[in-house]
């Protein structure tokens, strides 16, 4: 648990007391982001992934700090999603399924139009075959 209060300053750069532990210049960076009123204001409009992304050219430091601690998070979470997907397309009774276009489907943010893509794609079946 102590771990996780050192910590604390990601989720909220401008809370008193300031951790301990961390490098001089970080140190030094999030004193000075802390007594940022424009910063706090922008803190509380923004989600914290933009927020400290918009922070990164004036306190590059304390940004690859909070990077350290929050990227694992969205790469597990791709993962782990990318997975799910794959277990739910790969069924006892779809293992004969080539899985990466499917899975491409699944993971997408694109919509994808599938009757069109269907009607582009389908063999055209002529009378006399």
């Amino acid at each position: 648990m102590q771990k996780l209060d050192l910590l604390k300053w990601i989720c909220n750069p401008f809370q008193d007391p300031l951790p301990t532990g961390m490098s001089t210049k970080a140190s030094e960076e999030l004193i000075d982001l802390s007594e940022d009123s424009s910063q706090k204001n922008s803190f509380n409009r923004k989600p914290l992934t933009k927020f400290w992304l918009s922070v990164a050219g004036s306190y590059p430091c304390l940004f690859d700090e909070a990077m350290k601690v929050l990227l694992p998070f969205t790469t597990s979470y791709l993962c782990e999603a990318g997975f799910s997907n794959m277990v739910s397309i790969k069924t006892k009774y779809q293992n004969k399924l080539d899985l990466s276009n499917s899975l491409r489907l699944k993971v997408t943010k694109v919509e994808v139009d599938v009757k069109t893509v269907m009607a582009k794609h389908r063999k055209q079946f002529h009378p006399s075959h």
